[in-house]
């Protein structure tokens, strides 16, 4: 097994895969040293908590390592304070040839109500390496549920907006 197939059986399947099949959900608690001097965490910190999750997503979905390539959409609703429990969610919106799209959330529990707040929510674009070290090829998402449809149409959305973005900008 070469270094960059770890689940060669996965990698090598191009046989449409369930987006709740690679899904993660992890948690983290905000620590004085991911704050400011607000006592809120840094935008980098949830970031960084984000591109972990959104990793293994697309880890799970290709079976091979990934790299991040974009970030879009990262929006901050409100501060996750010293002390936050944070729940991040991660989710495979689509596949395309080689690269896939995850779109994260972030949300702390209010212990009150027992319901989950928004604290910030993003999308990452991830591309699958081959055993050459260059992007390969990932099996397509098969989404199931009207939310899961909703999330795979817009990422073909975004995805056209990149690249004209990109073509403007050349």
């Amino acid at each position: 097994m070469k270094n960059t197939d770890l689940i060669p059986e996965i990698a090598n399947d191009m046989t449409p895969r369930k987006v709740k099949d690679s899904q993660t959900e992890t948690h983290a608690i905000v620590h004085p040293d991911n704050t400011n001097a607000l006592h809120n965490a840094f935008g980098g910190y949830l970031m960084g908590l984000m591109d972990v999750a959104a990793c293994v997503v697309a880890f799970n979905h290709a079976g091979r390592k990934v790299n991040t390539i974009s970030i879009d959409g990262v929006r901050f609703f409100r501060p996750a304070t010293l002390g936050t429990i944070l729940n991040i969610h991660a989710s495979l919106n689509r596949a395309f040839n080689t690269s896939m799209e995850i779109g994260l959330k972030i949300t702390e529990t209010d212990p009150v109500n027992k319901c989950e707040l928004p604290i910030a929510h993003g999308y990452f674009t991830f591309v699958a390496i081959g055993e050459d070290g260059r992007p390969t090829t990932v099996a397509p998402v098969e989404p199931e549920t009207a939310e899961e449809k909703r999330r795979f149409d817009q990422a073909l959305i975004r995805r056209e907006a990149r690249i004209a973005l990109g073509k403007k900008l050349q």
